[in-house]
C-alpha cells in the first residue's frame, strides 16, 4: 500500500493545491514529449476545481482530456460527464483542449476499447488520473454491486474500457478499468466531506470487493496522492 495523504482546511485550499499539482504536472509532460494527458472523474465535486483549472496558463491545445467513467447519456443530458467537463474545464483559457468523449451513442463497447487503443496520445501512459470516490466506495463506475465489478479491477484483464451495470443506480456507464487507471504518472484521488473519509479510511484498511476504491489504494503498481477536505 503506497498512498500520501494530502489534507486541507477547506475546499478552496484544496482545489488551489489540486490545480497547482495538475498544472505543474501537465506542463512537465508537454516540456518533456509535446503533449500531456488529464483523466477526470465526473459527479458535483470536481466542478469548482475545474473551473479553476481552466484559468490556468497552459498550452492547453496539447493536452488530451477524457473520463475515468461516463454515463450512457447524450452529452446535453444533465447527468452527462461530457457536458459537464465541457460546462466548466472548457472554458477560459481553457478552450483549445482536445476532449476525447468515452461515450458515442451507438457504439460498442469493443469499438469503444479499440478507439482508445489506437488513439495516437491517449493509448500511451497517462500523465494525470483524478478519481472521485463515492459514498458506497465506488470509484470510476466500478460499483460494489455490478456484475462487471471483478472483471474491472481485475489488474490481468484485456479490457482498457468496460460497459457496467452499476445495479445500485440508473443508466448503464462506461468504465475505465482498474488496469489502465493504474497505468499513470499521476494518480490523485479527490473528495470532500466526513462521510467519504469514514469509506475511505475503511477501504485503506484492506482490500474489499465491496469497496472498489480499496483496490487502488492497497497496490504498488502507482503511487496514489489523496486531496481531501472536511468541508
Amino acid at each position: 500500500m503506497t498512498f500520501e495523504f494530502n489534507e486541507f482546511n477547506s475546499r478552496h485550499e484544496l482545489e488551489i493545491n489540486l490545480t497547482e499539482k495538475v498544472v505543474a504536472s501537465l506542463t512537465a509532460a508537454i516540456e518533456s514529449k509535446g503533449v500531456a494527458t488529464l483523466i477526470l472523474s465526473g459527479g458535483n465535486t470536481p466542478q469548482a476545481f475545474l473551473h479553476n483549472l481552466s484559468e490556468q496558463d497552459l498550452d492547453w491545445s496539447s493536452v488530451y482530456v477524457t473520463l475515468a467513467d461516463e454515463r450512457c447519456v447524450m452529452e446535453s443530458h444533465p447527468d452527462s460527464n461530457a457536458g459537464m467537463v465541457k460546462r466548466t474545464l472548457m472554458q477560459n483559457l481553457a478552450k483549445e483542449v482536445n476532449f476525447v468523449p468515452l461515450y458515442i451513442q451507438g457504439e460498442s463497447q469493443l469499438n469503444c476499447h479499440q478507439r482508445f487503443i489506437n488513439h495516437r496520445v491517449l493509448c500511451e501512459t497517462y500523465d494525470v488520473v483524478i478519481l472521485g470516490l463515492g459514498e458506497d466506495g465506488h470509484t470510476a463506475s466500478i460499483f460494489p454491486k455490478a456484475i462487471e465489478r471483478d472483471q474491472a479491477l481485475n489488474i490481468d484483464t484485456m479490457f482498457n474500457v468496460l460497459l457496467t451495470n452499476p445495479v445500485t443506480v440508473k443508466p448503464l456507464r462506461l468504465t475505465q478499468t482498474r488496469k489502465r487507471l493504474l497505468n499513470t504518472k499521476n494518480l490523485l484521488l479527490h473528495f470532500v466531506g466526513e462521510t467519504k473519509k469514514n469509506i475511505f479510511d475503511l477501504a485503506a484498511r484492506e482490500l474489499n470487493p465491496n469497496l472498489p476504491i480499496s483496490y487502488f489504494i492497497h497496490q504498488k503498481i502507482t503511487p496514489l496522492s489523496v486531496y481531501y477536505s472536511q468541508s
